[in-house]
């Protein structure tokens, strides 16, 4: 099993989260979450991923996460019935990783149901599975991730969103309302037409 990949970034698609880390001249492609692809550097830039390497009978696919608590939550919401890698993926994008544990804590369907691909049957799954295993987790203080250029920012914002099920019309509005703020990321960007659309009734 693969637990740790450290490397060079050959390929970084915001659509799909996915990563190519070159190590040692071999390119291992990486799923990530919205929250590790923010952090994840550039192509040619050097990059470090906690790997969770995912086998079955026709499948083997590594997910990447920034660090190893993230990767503890995608374990738990893997072990949840009918939860798959893409939607644990999915739920792991839709928010800050303490604001989503605080929330399967707390009981908060209405919150995991605003995520995309996450239903009402799905939300009470977690809910249900998880709101007594959370609290195990200790989140540590993330460091903000490296600013990058803003030319091209709210573009790079709308395919990440648009690639999480957020309607394109829908993002281009909140995206519209976003004042650029210099040397801001791509994941403060992200995070900030998020909450716009989150609030939306």
């Amino acid at each position: 099993m693969i637990g740790w990949l450290s490397g060079i970034v050959r390929f970084r698609e915001p659509m799909t989260g996915e990563v190519i880390l070159d190590v040692g001249g071999v390119g291992y492609q990486v799923t990530t979450s919205l929250q590790t692809l923010a952090a994840v550097p550039e192509v040619e830039g050097t990059c470090a991923l906690w790997i969770h390497t995912h086998v079955r009978e026709d499948i083997l696919a590594l997910y990447g996460f920034a660090d190893p608590t993230e990767r503890r939550a995608f374990r738990l919401l893997i072990g949840v019935p009918q939860v798959g890698p893409k939607v644990a993926i999915s739920v792991l994008g839709g928010f800050p990783l303490a604001q989503l544990l605080a929330a399967i804590a707390g009981d908060d369907r209405s919150l995991l149901e605003r995520i995309p691909g996450v239903g009402k049957r799905t939300a009470e799954r977690i809910l249900l599975d998880l709101r007594d295993k959370v609290d195990a987790l200790a989140v540590a203080d993330a460091s903000s991730p490296p600013a990058r250029p803003a030319e091209g920012l709210h573009g790079d914002a709308r395919v990440v969103l648009v690639g999480l099920g957020w309607k394109a019309k829908d993002v281009d509005a909140a995206l519209a309302k976003l004042v650029d703020e210099p040397g801001a990321s791509l994941d403060a960007v992200v995070r900030r037409a998020l909450a716009r659309l989150m609030a939306r009734p």
